[in-house]
């Protein structure tokens, strides 16, 4: 997770010791043309540590179900005036993971609706970010609906304030199975930034039933809940086109079709400016590790997309991951289903550093990639090169996608192809719009690198030049013509497989020779005997064979004495 930060409350993300306690958030709507329906808001706070990487919001509470369910009424009771009269609230703690909460309300007319709706915000400070929906009805049918997420923001951030204030509710310590989950530490952050709704593409969503008819689910663009009737009109066929185009040239503008495109430097940047340098056509901007660009805060998706850009690696940048960051979503948007980031790479595993594309499925833990194999960046280093990605969707008679593919060329020739899994069939982003509730936005993509608890991390060190991103997929011809429009020196060749050799293990160092220090006795060794020397023990041994001869010949001289001995007392027995 990008940005990560220690909140809490009912439907909140909460990091402690390391761990974000989850909630999810949803909207269920049933509208009518008369103006009747039925509005449900529903959360869900996880007990386990398995909801997206999350840890436990469970245990912020001190009340759980219908005990909960009954303080929660109270709080709206004497908040909101008139809601014990049609504000409903049912808590389920029946589930493993999840307990759920549910807020709910029937209106007979759209006035009322948006009245009971913006009751629920009754926090003045949070109520600011509130704007009502819009409803449109023509020819006796709901044919429109939007609403701002700013509005379910409003509504539970108000509600965690009085959870929070309330001792009877809110455990600080988060305590569970007699151990503090929170040790104090997130306490001023806890105040300072209360709750943080995950955002829809992250889990949470809006379902709408429009004059009964087939419930339809809509995701948040640009911080927007948007519902639009079906019409009787064909789509136009899409013609693809340049959306973003960066080349560069002494200033950071866009010069594609997208609207409000501009880069700017990134929050937290080492430099205040960006550096510009010569480039593969014209300039070039120049990144140090330590600096990055951000752009709008809004979200880019695209039904296929071609990301293509020059790049020349100065040096690799060592990071905690291995990766140099290209293109990557800022802040939670990296953790939306479909968001693509491209990186050069070094895998703890692998020797050499690779450019890698990385797309994420629906859950952001997992993930489609295409890696450069055979081609290494330590093999090109100080060299311009052409870098493109393709993804791109195949589609039946029907319309639906069928099957999608990414593909990646390098100086125009196609260096690796996959077929998308985990990712297939999601609509393909760059980033996405930051309602500000978990802090700050930060644009909808980074550029060079990103910022995170007060750093620049994961920064390329190099420069970069046509930077071009197309709301389509390009052919291999339209690869040459549109995006390898400068020729390099060095083009990349297919057929050659780059290696890195292995960094060699250290020789041991050879040990100086020690030199006699008069004031010390040496050690006496096992052919040394305390008090003798070295000259003694080559004396010992150079005589070793005389002694052995000597003793040869003593007991010789025994042997004869003794026979000699023998024979004088056999004689002298004789003559007696």
């Amino acid at each position: 997770m990008k940005k990560c930060m220690m909140f809490l409350a009912a439907f909140v993300c909460v990091l402690m010791l390391g761990a974000c306690t989850a909630v999810q958030v949803s909207g269920e709507l049933m509208l009518n043309a008369d103006g009747s329906g039925t509005r449900k808001i529903v959360g869900r706070i996880a007990k386990q540590d398995q909801q997206d990487g999350y840890g436990s919001a469970y245990y912020y509470f001190k009340q759980h179900g219908e005990e909960l369910a009954a303080s929660l009424t109270q709080i709206y009771g004497a908040e909101v005036e008139g809601a014990g009269e049609w504000l409903n609230i049912t808590v389920d703690d029946s589930g493993s993971d999840w307990e759920t909460v549910t807020l709910s309300f029937d209106f007979s007319s759209f006035e009322e609706y948006t009245q009971r709706l913006r009751a629920l915000a009754y926090n003045e400070t949070f109520a600011e970010s509130y704007a009502d929906p819009q409803i449109t009805v023509e020819n006796g049918q709901v044919t429109g609906y939007t609403e701002p997420t700013a509005v379910m923001t409003a509504i539970f951030k108000s509600l965690q304030g009085s959870v929070m204030a309330d001792e009877a509710l809110y455990d600080e310590r988060c305590m569970k199975d007699g151990e503090a989950l929170n040790d104090g530490s997130a306490d001023g952050q806890l105040e300072e930034y209360g709750v943080e709704l995950i955002k829809p593409e992250n889990g949470s969503g809006f379902d709408l039933v429009a004059d009964g008819k087939e419930l339809v689910s809509l995701t948040a663009v640009d911080g927007m809940f948007t519902y639009a009737a079906a019409g009787n009109t064909e789509e136009e066929e899409h013609e693809t086109s340049l959306v973003l185009d960066y080349r560069f040239d002494g200033d950071l503008k866009n010069g594609g079709s997208e609207k409000d495109g501009d880069l700017l430097m990134g929050v937290g940047s080492a430099s205040e400016n960006p550096v510009f340098t010569e480039g593969i056509d014209g300039q070039a901007v120049l990144f140090d590790g330590a600096s990055y660009l951000a752009s709008p805060n809004k979200t880019y998706s695209y039904k296929e997309m071609t990301i293509s850009f020059y790049y020349r690696m100065d040096t690799y940048t060592e990071t905690d991951t291995g990766a140099n960051m290209v293109l990557v979503p800022a802040g939670l948007g990296a953790l939306g289903s479909g968001v693509i980031d491209v990186e050069f790479i070094r895998e703890a595993d692998v020797n050499g550093t690779m450019l890698l594309g990385k797309m994420n499925s629906s859950n952001w833990q997992t993930q489609d990639k295409l890696y450069s194999e055979g081609y290494l960046m330590e093999k090109h280093l100080s060299e311009w090169h052409c870098y493109t990605l393709v993804y791109q969707n195949e589609y039946g008679e029907d319309g639906a996608i069928e099957d999608a593919f990414v593909y990646m060329y390098i100086d125009g020739k196609l260096a690796a192809r996959s077929r998308l899994s985990a990712a297939a069939g999601l609509t393909y982003s760059l980033g996405s719009y930051d309602d500000g509730s978990a802090g700050d936005p930060n644009g909808g993509f980074n550029v060079g690198g990103y910022f995170e608890n007060g750093l620049v991390k994961r920064g390329c060190t190099g420069a970069l030049d046509n930077l071009l991103i197309f709301d389509g997929a390009l052919s291999e011809e339209e690869v040459n013509t549109l995006c390898y429009t400068v020729k390099v020196d060095k083009e990349y060749d297919p057929d050659v497989v780059d290696t890195v050799e292995p960094e060699p293990t250290p020789e041991p160092t050879a040990q100086p020779e020690e030199k006699d220090d008069p004031t010390s006795t040496p050690e006496p060794t096992k052919a040394q005997e305390p008090g003798t020397d070295d000259k003694t023990e080559t004396k010992d041994e150079d005589g070793g064979s005389n002694t052995a001869i000597i003793v040869i010949i003593v007991l010789g001289v025994v042997i004869i004495a003794g026979v000699a001995v023998a024979v004088a007392m056999k004689k002298g027995g004789k003559t007696r």
